[in-house]
């Protein structure tokens, strides 16, 4: 059995619009054809679709069952044919980038990416090792970068900040300086400080601070694990952590000298200027460009 395409597509048309006159100026064709279409499919499928026996013709049973099959091969030709075209024009491949904030935050662009570019396989890392994503974009092993800020960018790299989240300096509610209204410098330097190691020396106003006891970690995920397990007290950007300030889990520590002043930490956009990008590339990187990372209540 050779189905042809022209010919389901007329069925499902019939079945959506109601009509055969209907189907026929949809599809931009005169109604005497798209009936011969018909005819000739259920002569080809040995399956009467519509019953003709009244006016206005109607569809069987038969025919309801088969037009959601019909659908589905329809939509999966029309399917291949773009992922075809995809691969004619260049635009369908894997295309990697790394991301350190949360995902939430830049959720609209990669949403319409998706829309836009829907034959590009995306893969969306966040590296586990101790390198930070510059060196990936650097290496060229991912196409984009969205980070937390870090010092001296290599020239070979074109960065755009995109804004900043607030960061908050918090422990576990059975800390003991989870009970304090309000802490002093020197209520934290009697106790372990975690920090994220790529940001540990470019805090504002960091040299506060510093500590003698201090364990740094290579990503915000395990620096919330080893804080809500109260190992220390910890600096994490608020986004992290919504849930656990909400619980209760764990408190904000207010800083006695800073009691009304917002800690920030930068967000950026990296891409590498040596590497030519492809069309999804370009129109990832300038959507991101023009989209705002910031502060969102809690």
């Amino acid at each position: 059995m050779n189905i042809s395409l022209d010919r389901l597509e007329a069925f499902v048309t019939v079945c959506e619009t109601g009509s055969f006159s209907a189907a026929a100026r949809r599809l931009g064709r005169s109604q005497s054809s798209l009936s011969g279409a018909i005819a000739q499919l259920e002569i080809e499928i040995g399956v009467e679709l519509f019953d003709r026996s009244t006016r206005i013709p109607t569809i069987t049973e038969a025919g309801q069952r088969l037009v959601l099959d019909a659908r589905t091969v329809i939509e999966r030709a029309r399917a291949f044919e773009l992922q075809a075209d995809a691969f004619a024009s260049g635009t369908a491949h894997t295309m990697t980038i790394s991301v350190n904030i949360p995902l939430r935050m830049i959720s609209q662009p990669l949403q319409e990416f998706g829309a836009r570019f829907p034959h590009v396989n995306l893969v969306v890392q966040n590296p586990a090792d101790q390198r930070p994503i510059s060196d990936y974009v650097l290496s060229g092993s991912t196409a984009i970068g969205v980070c937390f800020t870090l010092p001296n960018y290599p020239r070979s790299l074109a960065f755009r900040r995109l804004g900043n989240l607030i960061l908050v300096h918090v422990a576990h509610r059975d800390h003991p300086l989870a009970r304090r209204d309000l802490v002093k410098f020197e209520d934290l330097r009697e106790h372990r400080r975690l920090v994220y190691a790529d940001q540990a020396n470019v805090h504002p106003t960091g040299e506060y601070l510093r500590n003698a006891q201090i364990w740094q970690i290579f990503d915000y995920g395990p620096l919330v694990e080893l804080t809500r397990a109260g190992l220390g007290w910890g600096t994490v950007p608020r986004q992290f952590i919504l849930q656990e300030l909400a619980s209760g889990e764990l408190v904000e520590l207010r800083l006695e000298a800073y009691q009304h002043t917002d800690w920030l930490v930068g967000v950026d956009l990296l891409y590498s200027l040596e590497h030519s990008p492809t069309e999804p590339e370009l129109w990832l990187r300038n959507r991101l460009a023009s989209h705002v990372v910031s502060e969102r209540p809690a």
